[in-house]
């Protein structure tokens, strides 16, 4: 584990109390306190010339301490320098830093959420418990605070928002247990969504759903509270696409993925969708309803259609085989890559328009 602090110009004159998970710790800077209670002997400072002058003694006792000064003018130094020491397991401590550099050793580590050799494993700020206290005048009593949760709630936020809109999980890291579970949860919805498994995608979205709910329960979170609450209407509507008729649920998931913007999906099942919806209807077809394979039966449907003379249980029947023909020949195109020009809105305005008409035919 590495502890990485920003330090300051201030001299040092006193031993202050730091706190941190019920144990108080003595030292004069608040990264010493942070390395003892968690055993760390690697330990990088980040600061100015006149940081090192005002912890030299610190220094000079602590071998292990690497001093790495930089111009305090010097805004991209500062950040390439934070990105260059971060490593596996590191714990940044932003308390005595001068003026920029807490927030460019931030920033750095936002950076860095999605390497694999280089994470944040805390952050860190000692908070003065006595406002009253002057620092540098006499001791004082801090109590470390994490700030880690705080960029859970941000990455976590990015996941939600990308989640809604586009069904994709970005691949951020989150340290909270129930982010984690939320976040590789909405993983597995995509995955069963995109293989055509909705009953999996809904007992997913219905076990996630329970996470969600147990965060919002806790209250602890509120700055989250509202994506929470929309990720959770999300898997509802997802769990809402299952219906009890196959043509009914594949014609939710094609609007479902319509919505999102995930073209060839949806045109696939609308197709599919529309053919479910003639083996239902169509039982006694003396060319097809003997076929006992499914794909076979419902081409042999598909193309009997056009005769539409002879389908009585069908309202609206010329109509319906119109479109069932169109959506056949946009599915067939858009899955060679035959696609150019204007053809993906063109494809989705045609998307659109068949939806609108079979509705009432297929509800």
């Amino acid at each position: 584990m590495r502890l990485i602090a920003t330090m300051g110009a201030n001299t040092l004159n006193h031993n202050h109390t730091y706190i941190i998970e019920g144990k108080e710790y003595r030292s004069e800077v608040s990264f010493m306190a942070l390395a003892e209670a968690y055993g760390i002997e690697e330990i990088i400072v980040i600061g100015t010339e006149k940081s090192q002058v005002s912890i030299r003694d610190i220094l000079d006792k602590n071998p292990n301490i690497d001093m790495v000064t930089i111009e305090s003018d010097s805004v991209e130094d500062v950040f390439k320098e934070s990105l260059e020491y971060m490593g596996e397991d590191t714990i940044l401590d932003l308390t005595q830093g001068f003026r920029h550099y807490p927030m460019l050793t931030l920033l750095a580590s936002v950076f860095l959420q999605n390497s694999s050799l280089k994470n944040i494993k805390d952050i860190f700020y000692a908070q003065i418990i006595d406002e009253n206290c002057q620092a540098y005048k006499e001791r004082c009593s801090y109590r470390f605070i994490s700030l880690i949760k705080y960029l859970d709630i941000a990455n976590m936020s990015r996941i939600i928002n990308t989640f809604t809109s586009t069904l994709l999980t970005l691949d951020y890291e989150v340290n909270s247990e129930e982010f984690s579970r939320v976040k590789r949860g909405l993983t597995k919805i995509t995955r069963e969504l995109f293989s055509n498994n909705f009953e999996a995608s809904k007992n997913k979205a219905k076990e996630v759903e329970l996470v969600v709910n147990s965060i919002l329960e806790k209250k602890s979170l509120d700055t989250i509270e509202e994506h929470l609450i929309y990720l959770r209407k999300e898997l509802q509507t997802i769990q809402n696409l299952i219906r009890t008729k196959e043509s009914q649920t594949l014609l939710n998931v094609s609007e479902y993925f319509l919505k999102k913007d995930i073209l060839l999906h949806s045109v696939t099942l609308l197709y599919e969708s529309m053919v479910a919806f003639l083996d239902e209807k169509i039982k006694n077809n003396p060319k097809c309803s003997n076929e006992r394979d499914t794909y076979k039966r419902r081409n042999c449907l598909k193309k009997s259609l056009g005769d539409c003379r002879s389908v009585r249980n069908i309202n609206n029947c010329r109509a319906f085989s119109r479109k069932l023909r169109e959506i056949d020949r946009l599915r067939n195109t858009s899955a060679h890559g035959h696609t150019t020009g204007t053809y993906q809105q063109d494809l989705r305005d045609e998307i659109e328009r068949t939806i609108r008409v079979i509705k009432p035919i297929m509800a």
